[in-house]
């Protein structure tokens, strides 16, 4: 064999084997980074929109002393403690349901209906959800309040999210279910997420005409910065994310960036957009949000960015409740018919 040929096949085998290995190291990174529990967390469990508390001890969302305040604050004012729901299963896709409470105590006066999501590694017992979900009712909306797939009470398909990508089109499909089952126009009907549910939220403009408002708890503009972020805060190196998005689609066939962001905001056209962030948050940069903002003005959409200063993730809805509820739901009241 000439000289030159072994050093092709030689090459050959040193590149298959460092893709190789390359993705066996994305598909852990993958694996772990992306890794959500098919049940409601176990502070979680007796959560109901009638009662509700924070997280305990070091168990927030968010780490260090600054969350360890918010143990044990009383949230019994937003309890909907006269209000009745019914718990729904949602079928979305092949074998896949998504559980939700459906809270309609308005739904005889007005079909204005908000969907309401919560982030990753939750479900809808957590209190940052249902405590946005209380003042939108005491607002004076019906709440559709749901699990997303591999979360909570919903189907658990592999245990893993995927970055808002089959959660917004599962979202299309909730949409589509209250549009046929419970006749609510789109100019009645929005989205509000939390943290990762307002990644898919984000996404959502791209894939139904049936919502007409957005609102989201911090959110995401460039996923692949946002996905680095997410592994180095995670303790793992920020340039396994390229390995690990790789490997998703070759092994698994899911495409993390399928729709993505700008695109969404675009399609979202006049629609309306929400973004309610604290600027102190760890977990979700507040600058993607500002550059999300700031796209979306760059491209003529009708946003708003609601910055609660000093606030941690999520925190905004606790430090500054009453400003909270307001900006929430006057957002809707302007943007739903």
């Amino acid at each position: 064999m000439r000289k030159s040929k072994v050093i092709t096949v030689v090459a050959s085998g040193l590149v298959l084997l460092v893709a190789g290995g390359g993705l066996a190291v994305g598909d852990y990174v993958y694996k772990t980074g992306t890794k959500v529990e098919c049940a409601v967390n176990a502070d979680d469990i007796n959560h109901t929109p009638a009662e509700f508390y924070t997280a305990g001890i070091d168990n927030g969302p968010f780490p260090g002393e600054g969350w360890n305040k918010w143990v044990d604050y009383d949230l019994s004012d937003w309890w909907l403690t006269d209000v009745a729901y019914e718990e729904l299963r949602i079928p979305v896709a092949d074998g896949i349901e998504l559980a939700a409470w459906w809270i309609a105590p308005n739904f005889d006066e007005t079909k204005k209906t908000v969907i309401v999501t919560h982030g990753i590694g939750t479900s809808k017992q957590d209190f940052n959800t249902l405590l946005p979900t209380a003042m939108l009712v005491k607002g004076g909306y019906n709440v559709l309040l749901v699990d997303q797939r591999d979360a909570g009470e919903s189907t658990c398909t592999d245990g893993r999210h995927s970055a808002g990508q089959q959660e917004s089109s599962d979202f299309a499909e909730v949409a589509k279910w209250l549009n046929t089952e419970k006749g609510i126009p789109a100019t009645s009907l929005g989205m509000f997420g939390v943290s990762g549910g307002a990644i898919a939220t984000s996404l959502l403009p791209a894939k139904t005409d049936l919502v007409s408002a957005f609102a989201m708890e911090g959110t995401i503009f460039d996923f692949n910065a946002a996905a680095t972020q997410e592994l180095e805060y995670q303790g793992l190196p920020a340039f396994l994310w390229q390995f690990a998005q790789a490997a998703a689609l070759v092994l698994h066939g899911v495409n993390l960036s399928e729709t993505s962001v700008k695109d969404s905001i675009e399609k979202a056209g006049a629609r309306p957009m929400l973004i309610l962030h604290g600027d102190a948050d760890q977990r979700l940069k507040y600058q993607s949000s500002v550059d999300f903002y700031d796209y979306a003005k760059s491209v003529g959409s009708n946003i708003t960015l609601e910055t609660f200063e000093g606030a941690d993730h999520t925190e905004g809805m606790l430090s500054e409740t009453d400003r909270y509820a307001t900006a929430l739901v006057s957002f809707f009241d302007s943007s739903l018919k």
